[in-house]
């Protein structure tokens, strides 16, 4: 099974729209918000090498960002 990790933060709205479209094609993620905790900002930056958000893992690949390329990208990656 397919493990779908996203670094976001609250007030991010590509953090939203990243959720959104993942909860609109029935994808169960993960969510950690870097802003909860020092932890999820060093697993951040351990996994894509940068700060940016939101991030999202599948399984090994790293997606940083969320816009029409990425969403595409995701798409494939995830099947849907």
């Amino acid at each position: 099974m397919t493990k779908v990790v996203i670094y976001t933060a609250a007030e991010c709205p590509h953090s939203k729209k990243l959720k959104e479209f993942l909860s609109g094609v029935d994808i169960e993620f993960e969510e950690k918000c870097i802003l909860t905790s020092p932890e999820m900002l060093e697993e951040l930056v351990k996994a894509s090498g940068q700060r940016a958000i939101p991030v999202t893992a599948v399984d090994d690949d790293i997606f940083v960002g969320f816009d029409r390329r990425t969403e595409r990208r995701l798409k494939r990656t995830l099947g849907v």
